[in-house]
């Protein structure tokens, strides 16, 4: 006989593979940015609030790869907690008009960054699904 308890911890167990996965393939995407090459841009709009979020600043900078010129958004991880003062502090960190190491994918130069690597909350994704995991299996094991 099935005991409900178990299916539901089963998929608790199955829950936290699913997550502590989309958590590493995060990081591992994360600190490719560190290999990527870097090109001199610029800061081309500077501003504290999107038209996405008020909170959150627009930074569009500007690089060329291979005599080819791009145009990207700044985009911030989940895990920032959106605030003017976050805002004001991009802003002043990415002036307009101010010149900026731009690291991009050598795959793909239309995807680039202005800080690579792992961001405050990379590890966050993995680590939950990494504790919802051996929590399932701990209890799984000694409910049965």
């Amino acid at each position: 006989m099935f005991n409900p308890y178990s299916i539901i911890l089963g998929l608790f167990v199955v829950a936290g593979i699913l997550v502590a996965s989309w958590g590493l393939r995060i990081i591992v995407r994360a600190r490719k940015t560190l290999q990527w090459p870097a090109v001199e841009g610029s800061i081309v709009e500077s501003m504290v609030s999107s038209d996405a979020d008020e909170l959150l600043p627009h930074i569009k900078f500007s690089y060329c790869v291979e005599q080819q010129t791009f145009q990207q958004l700044l985009t911030f991880s989940g895990d920032v907690t959106p605030s003017q003062e976050f805002s004001r502090h991009y802003v002043e960190k990415y002036p307009a008009g101010s010149r900026v190491q731009v690291y991009y994918n050598p795959a793909k130069p239309d995807i680039a960054t202005l800080e690579p690597g792992l961001g405050k909350g990379d590890w966050l994704v993995f680590a939950i699904g990494l504790i919802t995991l051996v929590l399932g299996i701990l209890l799984l094991i000694f409910s049965g």
